[in-house]
Protein backbone atom coordinates (compact mmCIF):
# COMPACT_ATOMS: atom_id res chain seq x y z
CA UNK A 1 0.00 0.00 0.00
CA UNK A 2 2.86 2.44 -0.24
CA UNK A 3 2.01 5.74 -1.86
CA UNK A 4 4.54 8.04 -3.54
CA UNK A 5 3.37 11.53 -4.45
CA UNK A 6 5.48 13.97 -6.45
CA UNK A 7 4.35 17.58 -6.75
CA UNK A 8 6.43 19.88 -8.91
CA UNK A 9 6.33 23.11 -10.85
CA UNK A 10 8.21 21.40 -13.70
CA UNK A 11 6.62 19.77 -16.76
CA UNK A 12 8.13 16.34 -17.41
CA UNK A 13 8.42 14.97 -20.92
CA UNK A 14 6.18 12.06 -19.90
CA UNK A 15 4.29 12.26 -16.60
CA UNK A 16 2.98 8.68 -16.89
CA UNK A 17 6.50 7.32 -17.32
CA UNK A 18 7.68 9.38 -14.33
CA UNK A 19 4.83 7.95 -12.27
CA UNK A 20 5.84 4.41 -13.24
CA UNK A 21 9.49 5.06 -12.35
CA UNK A 22 8.46 6.63 -9.02
CA UNK A 23 6.36 3.56 -8.19
CA UNK A 24 9.27 1.25 -9.04
CA UNK A 25 11.70 3.31 -6.95
CA UNK A 26 9.33 3.33 -3.97
CA UNK A 27 8.78 -0.43 -4.21
CA UNK A 28 12.51 -1.02 -4.37
CA UNK A 29 13.55 1.22 -1.50
CA UNK A 30 10.66 0.11 0.75
CA UNK A 31 11.02 -3.58 -0.07
CA UNK A 32 7.35 -3.82 -1.07
CA UNK A 33 5.85 -5.48 -4.17
CA UNK A 34 5.31 -3.07 -7.05
CA UNK A 35 1.75 -4.38 -7.31
CA UNK A 36 0.99 -2.71 -3.95
CA UNK A 37 2.43 0.73 -4.81
CA UNK A 38 0.51 3.77 -6.02
CA UNK A 39 2.33 6.76 -7.47
CA UNK A 40 0.86 10.16 -8.25
CA UNK A 41 2.57 12.95 -10.14
CA UNK A 42 1.19 16.48 -10.07
CA UNK A 43 2.91 18.80 -12.54
CA UNK A 44 2.76 22.52 -13.21
CA UNK A 45 1.88 23.15 -9.56
CA UNK A 46 1.93 26.67 -8.16
CA UNK A 47 4.95 25.90 -6.04
CA UNK A 48 7.49 28.22 -4.54
CA UNK A 49 10.52 27.29 -2.48
CA UNK A 50 12.84 29.79 -0.86
CA UNK A 51 10.70 32.60 -2.20
CA UNK A 52 11.18 31.71 -5.87
CA UNK A 53 9.29 29.70 -8.47
CA UNK A 54 12.49 28.13 -9.82
CA UNK A 55 12.20 24.36 -10.44
CA UNK A 56 11.36 22.58 -7.20
CA UNK A 57 9.54 19.48 -5.98
CA UNK A 58 7.90 17.99 -2.92
CA UNK A 59 7.80 14.22 -2.58
CA UNK A 60 5.73 12.34 -0.02
CA UNK A 61 6.22 8.66 0.66
CA UNK A 62 3.63 6.97 2.84
CA UNK A 63 3.66 3.35 3.96
CA UNK A 64 2.31 1.01 6.58
CA UNK A 65 5.63 0.17 8.17
CA UNK A 66 8.96 -0.01 6.29
CA UNK A 67 9.71 3.62 7.25
CA UNK A 68 11.06 5.43 10.27
CA UNK A 69 14.43 5.99 11.90
CA UNK A 70 17.43 4.80 9.93
CA UNK A 71 15.18 3.49 7.12
CA UNK A 72 14.31 7.05 6.09
CA UNK A 73 17.73 8.15 4.83
CA UNK A 74 17.79 5.70 1.86
CA UNK A 75 14.21 6.67 0.99
CA UNK A 76 15.10 10.37 0.92
CA UNK A 77 18.25 9.69 -1.11
CA UNK A 78 16.43 7.52 -3.69
CA UNK A 79 13.51 9.89 -4.18
CA UNK A 80 15.79 12.92 -4.40
CA UNK A 81 17.96 11.18 -7.01
CA UNK A 82 14.90 10.18 -9.04
CA UNK A 83 13.37 13.68 -9.09
CA UNK A 84 16.69 15.38 -9.80
CA UNK A 85 17.44 13.02 -12.70
CA UNK A 86 13.95 12.91 -14.20
CA UNK A 87 12.96 16.55 -13.78
CA UNK A 88 16.26 18.38 -13.56
CA UNK A 89 15.34 19.83 -10.17
CA UNK A 90 18.45 20.59 -8.09
CA UNK A 91 18.60 18.37 -4.98
CA UNK A 92 18.67 21.45 -2.74
CA UNK A 93 15.20 22.36 -4.09
CA UNK A 94 13.57 19.03 -3.24
CA UNK A 95 11.84 18.20 0.03
CA UNK A 96 10.90 14.61 0.87
CA UNK A 97 8.31 13.88 3.54
CA UNK A 98 7.86 10.37 4.94
CA UNK A 99 4.74 9.09 6.70
CA UNK A 100 4.24 5.87 8.62
CA UNK A 101 0.51 5.34 8.20
CA UNK A 102 -1.32 3.33 10.87
CA UNK A 103 -3.28 0.37 9.47
CA UNK A 104 -6.48 1.87 10.88
CA UNK A 105 -5.92 5.07 8.90
CA UNK A 106 -5.56 3.61 5.42
CA UNK A 107 -7.98 1.65 3.32
CA UNK A 108 -8.32 -0.25 0.06
CA UNK A 109 -11.16 -2.10 -1.59
CA UNK A 110 -13.70 -0.77 0.91
CA UNK A 111 -11.89 -1.66 4.14
CA UNK A 112 -8.98 -0.50 6.27
CA UNK A 113 -5.81 -2.55 6.55
CA UNK A 114 -6.52 -3.13 10.29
Amino acid sequence: MPVCEITTNVTPADAAALSARAAAAAAEVLGKPLSYVMALVTVNASLTFGGTAAPAAYVTVGSIGAVGGARNAPIVARMTELVARELGVPPDRIYVGIRDIPRTDFGHNGATFA
